[in-house]
């Protein structure tokens, strides 16, 4: 099997399951040991085709190919064409795999001359941006609703590889610390907003394997995300995260002085990353992770209240182009719906006086100003306050929350917002 036939596999795999190209790779890998030095390659390969899959697609039809699919045999062939137009292709492979992707290898060699504004000849508007940014033509509708600046430049930027952070435990030596991880080929440099926070100059794929990690001293966290719990100020208090997943927010809550935190969670497989999560970073005295619908949260004596719950994802693309493959619009009504639900549920169930944090990693108005409204409108106890620390910007629809994005603050593409409950 050559490595273009795993990106294939794998690409349409993780469409045809809607899940991660990393979990599909990482059950790929642990059946195959024996390609275990294809993974630079698939890895590399298999994120750049997913971020230009609509382009790749246009290129295979302008070659009288088609209709796309995401079929193993059309995501070899964009493969296929990948190599071609950004790559090196060479004859000797092509020609073995040509004929597996039911394309010729002559008509994809004629993509080495092909650019990106080739494609888009007399194309104009959100369809030109589509086929260039290879984003579907209903989430750059999103976005253009959510009053995004400059998008052109975010949609670049979430097809580019992301801005890594990491989140450090109090007491660490910073000058000390800065320089063992040097010593271990990562270089950090401190960030001016968040004093626990640090960027990743060089060497982010050393970050988990050095001794500091292993001991609990920091864990790779975005910027953005590590913003949410200073906002939420837990200090002294008693905070719940509803929708924990794998408790990074929970224990950054920890970290920052909170009483006691729950870490709650509707999956078996997210609490046991809560628990390995929480043991690591050494905050099982202050920390339990909870099996709880946050559709029915026990918040009665929550101080804090963070909701951060599923989304579509967008703010993440950076991480998992894949996203864009299978996401519909149905997915995001599916999203917000549920956004709405439990928040709802949170703000029913906290106590008079309780912080509540609303957060996603995305940046549809759909997922965030939509939402919020609606909390807000139909519940007349809860109030929205500053979320301070302010980073991000405030969109223009939300007065009172604010937006990061990778294009301007080299995050997540990430919402905010802070609520009191009177």
């Amino acid at each position: 099997m050559l490595p273009e036939e795993v990106v294939a596999i794998l690409l349409a795999d993780a469409v045809h399951y809607r899940t991660s190209l990393r979990s599909v790779a990482s059950d790929f890998f642990a059946q195959n040991p024996h390609l275990e030095y294809m993974k630079p390659f698939v890895r590399y390969v298999s994120l750049r085709v997913a971020r230009n899959y609509i382009l790749l697609d246009k290129a295979l039809e302008w070659l009288g190919y088609g209709p796309p699919s995401h079929s193993r045999k059309w995501m070899l062939a964009r493969v296929l064409a990948y190599e071609a137009m950004f790559g090196k292709v060479k004859r000797s492979r092509l020609d073995k795999l040509a004929p597996k992707a039911g394309v010729k290898a002559e008509d994809v060699l004629k993509l080495r001359d092909v650019r990106p504004r080739d494609l888009v000849k007399g194309v104009g508007g959100l369809d030109r941006l589509s086929v260039l940014y290879s984003f579907p033509r209903w989430m750059l509708e999103e976005l253009l609703e959510a009053r995004v600046p400059d998008l052109p430049k975010l949609l670049d930027a979430l097809n580019q590889d992301p801005t890594r952070w990491i989140r450090v435990a109090p007491g660490v030596d910073r000058d000390r610390l800065k320089r063992s991880l040097e010593e271990q080929g990562v270089v950090i440099e401190w960030d001016r907003d968040l004093p626990d926070v640090a960027m990743i100059v060089e060497g982010a794929s050393n970050a988990t394997r050095t001794r500091e990690y292993r001991e609990g001293l920091y864990v790779l966290q975005d910027k953005a995300s590590a913003l949410v719990s200073h906002v939420a100020s837990p200090e002294g208090r008693v905070a719940t995260d509803v929708t924990a997943g794998g408790a990074v927010k929970a224990t950054h809550m920890a970290w920052l002085g909170a009483r006691y935190v729950v870490a709650g969670d509707v999956k078996a497989s997210r609490l046991r990353e809560a628990l390995r999560n929480r043991d690591r970073l050494h905050v099982g005295h202050l920390l339990d992770a909870v099996a709880a619908d946050g559709r029915a949260p026990p918040l009665r004596r929550a101080d804090v209240v963070l909701v951060d719950p599923p989304c579509t994802d967008i703010g993440r693309l950076q991480y998992e182009p894949e996203i864009k493959m299978w996401l519909t619009r149905g997915d995001l009504k599916f999203y917000r719906r549920l956004q709405a639900r439990l928040l709802q549920a949170a703000v029913e169930a906290a106590p008079p006086g309780a912080v509540i944090v609303y957060s996603v990693c995305t940046i549809t108005r759909s997922e965030t100003v939509w939402v919020l409204r609606r909390v807000l409108e139909n519940r007349q106890d809860v109030e929205l306050v500053r979320p301070e620390p302010v980073l991000g910007e405030e969109p223009p629809q939300a007065r009172g929350s604010q937006r990061l994005y990778p294009h301007v603050h080299r995050t997540q593409g990430f919402f905010i917002a802070k609520m009191v409950k009177l």
